[in-house]
């Protein structure tokens, strides 16, 4: 008899995906692919561009990455069809925070308002081309009821009735951010109408965590303690570029919310650690400070926060006038730093430092005079950075930049943009001799990079970010 020829038997699951890749679809479920979008795109890196070309593939992606959407901005609806903002909102139905733009905001909001939307967390409105949508928000209050986060910029004219509507509407937030409005001249001197209206906001916003009123001039001492009093569950405050506050206002404040744990402000009164060690009281909590006073009337700063603040992990000093020494005992005595951020400092005597931060990770030098030698002391005694910025350190070479590679084993990114006397082919080098680094801003943003550079840069996993069209490495 003629023997049948053996036939190889193949599972039928793999059958599937053979046949399938051919067809140029996986078949795998859709939880996979979710997890592998996941994987691929970073939120926190503003890359949601690439879903675009994601759901291009097929009708699967499409709907995977309509669900995997979280955050939208609609830059402006003119010329839209009617229902532009509708389509958009049913599509995405996962959407929690919407960002609006443009001349047409107060028409926006109208449509948002007329739909079901359970999912939306948080608003965002730049009415730099607009004005205050007030009988909007009224609207949008009424039908929308899971808002927890509200955030305005670029006002163009901000009045106290404004923070009294915020009040009476949006009872629920969690997060204010009302940053740097336009206030009209005419009502300059009009601060005690101002100050009411932050009363009003700390009354009514009893479930508020995090404020921002940078640049709300009028803020005094008063208003101050008065949002802190009030606000028991008050995280975080933003309180910049308010010339009113004093040394007595902040320890008040201090005093009214000690679970505070993230405080920046601007005082433009000289401060004083010898007030302020007989005053403030220790707060525990608190791990973020962003600390700008005009002056400091004497030394032992950095001993009175050691003291007060045992477990400051943040650290903002930018523009702020405070004595070499000082800087050395807060990087001594605040042992718990992670970030530290000296922007536009200067006078800093860094080959004096002559012991380990060990714990500090983030270091900001933007914008001041360091040189290579500084480079070299910091690097050996700040040896776990995993993040050094130098932008515009115009004093700084190519031997600096190879005292940080080579002492800081762990560094992940390192801003260079605008030191001139660094060339951006020390990039290839950087690469290579520590295989850590994640991302490089380059000196000059617009330099070509060869093919050769690419692939090591892409090879090594090391995201070089240039003026060029972005690239997902």
């Amino acid at each position: 008899m003629r023997q049948r020829k053996k036939q190889k038997i193949v599972p039928q699951k793999t059958r599937i995906v053979e046949g399938a890749t051919a067809a140029g679809d996986y078949c795998l479920p859709d939880e996979c692919w979710e997890t592998i979008f996941k994987f691929l795109i970073d939120e926190g890196d503003d890359n949601n561009h690439h879903f675009r070309s994601l759901s291009a593939v097929s009708k699967q992606f499409l709907s995977i990455t309509n669900q995997l959407l979280f955050s939208l901005n609609v830059n402006n609806i003119v010329n839209k069809p009617s229902d532009f903002l509708s389509r958009i909102i049913h599509r995405f139905t996962n959407l929690n925070s919407l960002h609006l733009t443009g001349n047409k905001i107060y028409k926006s909001l109208r449509q948002i308002s007329r739909l079901q939307f359970i999912t939306l967390k948080s608003l965002h409105l730049n009415c730099k081309l607009s004005q205050f949508p007030s009988d909007a928000l009224r609207l949008v209050s009424r039908n929308i009821t899971t808002l927890t986060s509200l955030t305005f910029s670029h006002v163009p004219t901000f009045y106290s009735d404004h923070l009294f509507l915020i009040a009476e509407c949006f009872p629920l937030l969690e997060q204010l951010n009302l940053s740097s409005p336009n206030f009209p001249k005419r009502i300059w001197r009009h601060n005690s109408s101002l100050n009411e209206g932050v009363k009003a906001l700390s009354s009514s916003l009893l479930k508020l965590r995090k404020v921002d009123l940078t640049g709300h001039y009028y803020m005094d001492d008063q208003s101050l303690c008065y949002l802190f009093k009030n606000l028991k569950f008050l995280e975080e405050a933003i309180i910049i570029g308010c010339y009113h506050i004093t040394n007595n206002g902040v320890a008040n404040a201090l005093r009214e919310r000690p679970n505070l744990r993230s405080f920046s402000f601007t005082s433009y009164s000289y401060f004083d650690p010898e007030y302020a060690a007989n005053n403030f009281i220790v707060c525990p909590q608190l791990m973020s400070l962003a600390f700008t006073f005009g002056h400091v009337s004497k030394t032992g700063i950095g001993i009175l926060f050691a003291s007060i603040f045992p477990n400051l992990q943040l650290l903002d000093l930018s523009r702020c006038s405070l004595y070499v020494d000082d800087i050395f005992h807060v990087l001594r005595n605040c042992t718990k730093i992670k970030q530290l951020n000296l922007t536009n400092y200067s006078g800093m005597m860094w080959h004096e430092m002559n012991f380990d931060v060990p714990n500090l990770e983030v270091l900001n030098l933007s914008h001041t005079m360091v040189e290579d030698e500084d480079l070299g002391v910091i690097s050996k005694s700040c040896h776990g950075l995993l993040k050094l910025l130098l932008v515009n350190c115009c004093c700084v070479t190519k031997k600096g930049v190879h005292h940080v590679v080579e002492n800081c084993k762990q560094l992940r990114e390192i801003n260079l943009n605008g030191c001139q006397n660094v060339h951006a082919n020390v990039v290839a080098s950087m690469v290579l001799s520590r295989p850590s680094l994640r991302r490089i801003i380059p000196p000059q943003p617009n330099y070509c990079f060869s093919d050769t550079d690419i692939e090591l840069f892409s090879r090594r996993r090391c995201l070089v970010q240039t003026a060029l069209p972005k690239v997902k490495l």
